[in-house]
């Protein structure tokens, strides 16, 4: 990300609190993949941060997660979800097809692993054999990010969707006004493009607070967009699954004025914790977001802000996107 978007948004990450409505990113090491386009080497990730829930494994191996065991296989390992869910998503990725991270990154063209490290779990996985682990190393700056483009969308496009199963390792530590996003649909091939995502923020008790953001694309000059609201307490649990999550995008129809004029498409942001919607009224978008024509998906832990964002790691199995 160029330095002057890092430092124009450094303060937006104070609305990722629980009365604020901002978020976006801190000063740092850029990830040179997730915000340029170029593929980084296909490396392995290094050692997990066992204090955070990760294993003892090497880098690049599988990894053993502590806490409860997830959902067991009946019979054997079965066909993956997404084999099981052909044909139901615009994409749809779980993970199972990997023996390790230089295959996983194959696949996902643009990633970083700075601040942090990615491993892919086998005990526990949500379905076995494969959850997709990302764990902070750094407490500030991490840029720990797979991104993977999207077809792009038909005519009429209303909705964007992406939607997983979660598993929030650690969540601790977030300093004020600081916040770590961890899933994103990002509005063009890499960020300076304007996303839409999930983020940890720090809330008022002990607890930290979850939170629908969005960053428009960046101007030629002045500020790009950024607006943030928040999930309603409890902050979900740690050490254990908790469900499929979702950000949710909306796009509105053009529609006429009644003085022979039109308006413009608008969008709006829901998040959504299994059927649930957890926003009242849903997070408007900016005209600049409100239809874009690619977009890509984003996991890890894009962490932002002015202090500490603390020590974050989150677990993703069945990830799945639509475009509709």
């Amino acid at each position: 990300m160029r330095p002057a978007l890092r430092a124009l948004l450094g303060g937006a990450a104070l609305g990722v609190v629980a009365c604020g409505n901002a978020f976006t990113s801190s000063s740092g090491t850029d990830a040179s993949t997730a915000d340029t386009g170029t593929v980084e080497a296909a490396t392995d990730a290094g050692p997990t941060d066992s204090s955070s829930g990760g294993g003892d494994s090497a880098p690049g191996e599988a990894s053993v997660k502590d806490g409860p065991i997830g959902p067991p296989s009946e019979g054997g390992p079965g066909p993956s979800y997404c084999a099981m869910h052909m044909g139901m998503f615009t994409f749809c990725e779980d993970f199972d097809s990997y023996a390790s991270l230089t295959q996983l990154y194959g696949q996902w063209p643009n990633f970083s692993t700075i601040g942090g490290s990615f491993s892919l779990v086998t005990a526990n996985a949500f379905s076995p054999p494969n959850s997709l682990e990302a764990l902070t190393t750094s407490t500030s700056g991490v840029r720990t990010l797979i991104i993977h483009p999207m077809p792009p969308p038909g005519a009429n496009l209303t909705k964007r969707r992406l939607e997983f199963d979660f598993y929030i390792d650690d969540a601790n530590n977030i300093g004020f006004a600081s916040a770590a996003a961890v899933a994103a649909i990002v509005l063009g091939n890499d960020i300076n493009a304007g996303a839409v995502g999930v983020a940890f923020g720090n809330g008022t008790g002990p607890a930290p607070t979850l939170a629908a953001i969005f960053v428009g694309p960046l101007p030629d000059s002045g500020l790009p967009a950024f607006g943030s609201s928040n999930a309603p307490p409890p902050f979900p649990s740690t050490g254990q699954w908790d469900g499929r999550f979702a950000i949710e995008i909306d796009y509105g129809i053009t529609t006429g004025t009644g003085d022979g004029g039109t308006t413009g498409p608008t969008a709006c942001a829901q998040l959504f914790i299994g059927p649930s919607p957890q926003l009242s009224p849903c997070l408007a978008l900016p005209p600049s977001l409100a239809h874009p024509d690619l977009a890509s998906i984003a996991l890890g832990v894009y962490s932002g802000g002015a202090g500490n964002t603390g020590n974050v790691g989150v677990t993703f199995d069945n990830v799945t996107y639509v475009a509709e």
